[in-house]
């Protein structure tokens, strides 16, 4: 039988209003309790392809093992929507200065739907604890995951891949195709992949420039 009432456990449900329905919850095969963020802890929302690119794995077992070296805390990983979210102290928040929108510290009260503390089994669609919490109150060192977030952008970046504005995901191959700005000090632009240069009909910029 799964013990669903571990120290680490009651202490995850504490956050809920009513912690018992945590418990609940979990007690569902591939259950998962919205509990906010604020209270006990809040997450850092990273795209899985950067998170492989700055371990070089995506390995379940490497990658656990990997990710507790660098980041001493629970991650859990949402493999539908390819995102990972390691578990940090409720006040990075204030100090979280990331300036691309899908690297993402979680603002107080905001719900995270989290496995239960038992669920390190990968899943292709299911989200689980790819580090496990180890104990209460043990969380990811927020400059730890600053640092794991740079090395992974400059890993995409060196192996060509990049951020799709159009299907929201870390993607090989990504190409600017619209630029905004007047000047080089406030230019910007939005990046697809190649599906999604296939699908929207998107030329990349340099090619525009052509004709």
């Amino acid at each position: 039988m799964v013990d669903h009432a571990s120290p680490a456990a009651d202490w995850l449900a504490s956050a809920h209003p009513r912690p018992a329905e945590a418990h609940r919850a979990w007690k569902q095969p591939g259950g998962l309790a919205p509990l906010p963020c604020g209270v006990l802890f809040t997450a850092v929302r990273l795209p899985a392809l950067l998170v492989h690119a700055a371990t070089g794995t995506d390995d379940p077992d490497t990658l656990r093992a990997r990710l507790y070296e660098h980041l001493g805390g629970p991650v859990i990983h949402d493999p539908a929507r390819a995102r990972y979210y390691p578990l940090v102290p409720t006040d990075t928040a204030k100090s979280w200065r990331h300036t691309v929108a899908y690297i993402r510290c979680l603002e107080p009260e905001q719900c995270l739907n989290m496995p239960a503390p038992t669920a390190s089994e990968p899943s292709a669609q299911t989200p689980y604890w790819t580090v496990p919490p180890a104990k209460p109150y043990k969380l990811c060192d927020p400059e730890a995951v600053k640092d794991l977030t740079r090395h992974g952008q400059r890993q995409a970046a060196a192996s060509g891949a990049g951020w799709c504005h159009w299907h929201a995901g870390y993607a090989p191959g990504t190409r600017l195709v619209t630029v905004t700005g007047t000047s080089s000090l406030d230019a910007g632009g939005r990046w697809a992949c190649p599906p999604c240069r296939r699908t929207h009909r998107l030329k990349p910029f340099y090619e525009q420039q052509r004709n």
